[in-house]
């Protein structure tokens, strides 16, 4: 094997800031190595979820708000894309609020570009995932909804069009959220939706509390929808092979997707969050065909043998064994599950021993980010949380506050206290996506919650340092799949870019790559999903490294 670092093959940009620049981004009397400060306001970004409610308890109104970070102009600088929703019902004179498109002006403000995007998303939009479906170079943009699904073409300068019917993907079923990978390794990038339920507001059941009042109906109440699995053909449009490729099952009602190699096999494989049925996962057996095998592996139900009301989902190595694990954001009194990966592509259930069942038991989960926002080199956890029952007078809360945990080595402790006042506030929080969004190294979050501003969380934690690599494949933009192993000292580090994840939500397909106090990486390993392997050596600190496929030794 030969070790090297390919300047030529690598574009690496300096990042200024990083931990011990408190003068820069200001001092705290009392430093959290988790932190973050709410600036939504002060950089333009005016934004509010509209639930369109009628006051009926209509479901929808409860279970939308996604938002995406999107490089929409190919400046190098994340966009952001909130998912809109309401009305319910008509609006006389009145157009369907559309999603909002704020575009980076590289000087922590962003700019309402609605307008001049032309992306407004469906009627009651849901969620969006990122994708650079045409192979051109630009990233699109493909938008969920109760009503309707939209897949957006990036024409250029944070301009998009709307492709939905020339591409085959028109769809009346309530589609929630969305993943790009290229799942058959054909080079182009593939469409996985999960779907629903059939909810007809006018036909809708009457669903009340215990004390007789009106509240949102549950699930179980409605015919669930299904999912659907679409294959790129490469010319600009997408087959619908659901059924071919043994995805077509009944009664899911999915709400979370996320594509990562689960099973250990270096196939893209794909775990589906159901809401109060089994879970999913579909083991890539080749040639664009799965099997569902979430019950054998051990993450089709909690430890309890209890389906799951799974929201959002996350994939990282929480206890640093270099296997990546899956968490599942689940309902109040039920906990976030963490099924730690055994090896063989085998899970069980550790939320208890992780701490996430005392720390979480008391909200219902819906977005779910696994990062490392202190730089410490370990996966902490932020959730955004918020109930979807109206039972606050009953003494169950409906807005609660979000959660971030950090992970102290092997077990996750709550940083609320420390981590800012944003915090402590109760909502109904949703849609969590995060990356780097002034471009300092440090990781970002962006959270989308119900009849409320959205925030953008800046983070100014006094933590340790990153290592900040995009990894790009031959022919799909971010590698998805893409493993890395970073030696620093004594540790190595497991990451891995994947698809999806979190809940109606796209995050930046980049990996943050905490050091602590090291100063170099001594040696990374990339395995990319095409089979070859690279390595570089003595990478520094506070870089951002651009790895292409190819532009190192493989062997």
């Amino acid at each position: 094997m030969t070790l090297g670092r390919p300047e030529h093959r690598v574009l690496l940009i300096l990042v200024m800031s990083f931990g011990g620049d408190q003068g820069v981004r200001g001092a705290s009397p009392d430093p959290s190595p988790i932190g973050f400060r709410e600036i939504a306001a002060e950089a333009g970004v005016k934004f509010r979820f509209d639930t369109g409610s009628r006051q009926r308890h209509d479901l929808p109104e409860v279970m939308g708000g996604g938002v995406a970070l999107i490089d929409g102009d190919q400046d190098g600088w994340p966009d952001l894309y909130f998912c809109n929703g309401g009305p319910i019902g008509a609006r006389e004179g009145k157009a369907d609020p559309p999603c909002r498109y704020y575009r980076n002006q590289r000087d922590g403000t962003f700019r309402d570009e609605t307008e001049n995007a032309r992306a407004p998303g469906p009627s009651y939009a849901m969620g969006a995932a990122v994708g650079d479906v045409d192979g051109d170079g630009r990233a699109d943009l493909f938008v969920t909804g109760w009503r309707d699904q939209r897949l957006y073409r990036n024409e250029g300068g944070g301009k998009f069009v709307d492709i939905t019917a020339r591409a085959g993907l028109t769809s009346g079923l309530w589609s929630t959220s969305a993943a790009f990978a290229d799942l058959d390794q054909d080079g182009d990038l593939d469409l996985y939706v999960a779907n629903y339920l059939d909810f007809d507001p006018s036909t809708a059941p009457h669903c009340a509390a215990p004390d007789g009042r009106r509240d949102y109906c549950g699930p179980e109440d409605f015919p669930a929808q299904p999912d659907r699995l679409y294959r790129n053909n490469g010319d600009g449009t997408f087959t619908d092979v659901s059924a071919a490729a043994g995805i077509a099952l009944p009664g899911g009602r999915g709400l979370g997707v996320l594509i990562a190699d689960l099973t250990g096999d270096r196939l893209p494989d794909l775990f589906v969050a159901n809401d109060g049925s089994a879970c999913w996962l579909f083991e890539n057996q080749g040639g664009m065909r799965f099997a569902e095998v979430g019950e054998a592996r051990g993450v089709a139900f909690d430890g309890q043998g209890d389906t799951l009301a799974g929201m959002g989902v996350a994939w990282g190595d929480v206890d640093d064994d270099g296997r990546p694990d899956l968490l599942v954001s689940n309902f109040y009194d039920r906990s976030t599950v963490a099924f730690q990966a055994l090896g063989q592509g085998t899970y069980r259930d550790v939320s208890a021993s992780l701490g996430l069942t005392v720390a979480t038991r008391g909200v219902l989960g819906f977005g779910l980010l696994l990062e490392d926002f202190d730089g410490d080199g370990r996966l902490d956890l932020l959730q955004a949380n918020g109930h979807v029952l109206d039972r606050a007078r009953l003494g169950v809360p409906f807005a609660m506050r979000p959660t971030v945990l950090r992970n102290a080595g092997r077990r996750f402790v709550d940083a609320g206290a420390g981590a800012g006042p944003w915090f402590g506030q109760s909502m109904l929080g949703r849609g969590v996506a995060v990356g780097d969004l002034d471009r300092d190294g440090r990781p970002d979050v962006v959270v989308n919650a119900l009849d409320r501003p959205a925030a953008i969380l800046r983070n100014e934690g006094h933590g340790g340092r990153w290592l900040v690599l995009d990894l790009v494949g031959r022919a799909v933009g971010p590698a998805v799949g893409a493993r890395i192993k970073a030696t620093v000292g004594p540790r190595v580090l497991v990451r891995e870019v994947v698809g999806g994840g979190s809940y109606l939500s796209a995050s930046e397909n980049r990996l943050f790559l905490g050091l602590g106090g090291a100063s170099r990486v001594d040696r990374l390993e990339v395995s990319w999903p095409s089979g070859r392997v690279e390595t570089w050596s003595d990478l520094g600190v506070g870089e951002r490294l651009r790895l292409e496929e190819g532009s190192g030794v493989a062997r």
